[in-house]
């Protein structure tokens, strides 16, 4: 089974090593500093914050797509790890490089992007899936992964393949056949990626201000709202059902700092994706997010001041960087 990680990125690079790691043959769509970056280092370095720690080498790394493989050999399974906004550019790439029984899996956090691409690909089969933990970047090559959690899958013959020989190098793999109700339940998660970004702060210091905890909580409130009002299930990610996470979030430093143990079991560095993209003065998923939960609560005619001002504070950031 050939596999092609299309937009290569920190949570690409993390999942190409971990197939790389399962025994899998990964080919790299990247970009150039990416590739530069592990031959120069001798491989992607994968590393945790329970310490782990683990170099392999990619079979391939494709800078120009014009190299990728014609119909005749494409790829069985594409995973698409870039952001929203950059998939629906890529459709006919990604016709070039499939054929008829390829899977292909798109990792995007947030609403809506899915959604653009589905029709434009209906010649395979088209998936779903999230990284429900945080990697950075770091040097030397190292993707680091900085909280808890496994990728999580759409549930197929190619991904219960991937599945099976992951949880065989102890990584972990779940899957699901519906992915809906796990990706909405992602999104009020998701919601903090932006706060840290605006925080400017580790996701574990952001976490221990009460204030950055009620404003998470306030827009957390918002989407489950919305999801109520447009009877929504939400997969529950932690230990409490979704409902209860603003209620815990607001509380005082020291009922929290008891309470959520599992929340605060992370990385003392680790940072969101969107803090990443702010940094590297990239186009945020902002849209997506927080954009989402705007869209959908207008739609449904629930208000979500918390999550508009949210919105235009990274838009400000997207324009100072």
């Amino acid at each position: 089974m050939r596999i092609a990680i299309f937009g290569a990125g920190s949570t690409g690079c993390y999942l190409a090593g971990q197939l790389c790691l399962s025994g899998f043959d990964v080919s790299l769509v990247c970009r150039p500093t990416i590739k530069q970056t592990i031959l120069a280092n001798n491989g992607i370095t994968l590393s945790d914050y329970q310490g782990f720690l683990q170099t392999v080498m990619p079979n391939t790394m494709i800078t120009d797509i014009e190299q990728a493989p014609t119909a005749y050999d494409a790829f069985d399974v594409v995973f698409v790890t870039l952001k929203c906004h950059q998939v629906s550019s890529i459709t006919n790439t990604l016709i070039a490089i499939t054929h008829s029984n390829s899977s292909i899996i798109f990792m995007q956090n947030g609403l809506g992007s899915f959604d653009a691409v589905r029709d434009a690909l209906s010649h395979c089969r088209l998936l779903q899936g999230i990284t429900p933990f945080n990697v950075l970047q770091q040097t030397d090559g190292r993707f680091h992964k900085g909280t808890e959690g496994v990728f999580t899958l759409q549930k197929n013959e190619h991904t219960q393949m991937i599945q099976l020989a992951m949880q065989s190098q102890n990584f972990g793999c779940d899957l699901y056949q519906d992915m809906t109700t796990v990706i909405y339940g992602k999104l009020l998660l998701n919601l903090n990626n932006a706060l840290n970004a605006i925080t400017d702060l580790p996701i574990k210091q952001q976490l221990s201000l009460r204030a950055s905890r009620r404003q998470l909580a306030g827009a957390m409130s918002e989407w489950l709202k919305v999801c109520q009002t447009a009877n929504i299930t939400l997969h529950q990610y932690t230990k409490v059902k979704p409902q209860w996470l603003p209620v815990i979030l607001s509380m005082p430093n020291m009922v929290f700092t008891l309470l959520a143990q599992q929340m605060l079991d992370i990385d003392p560095q680790a940072r969101s994706s969107m803090w990443e993209d702010i940094q590297a003065k990239r186009k945020t998923e902002i849209e997506y997010i927080n954009g989402a939960v705007v869209r959908l609560g207008k739609q449904y005619g629930v208000k979500t001041p918390i999550n508009e001002a949210i919105v235009a504070q990274i838009h400000q950031l997207e324009q100072s960087v």
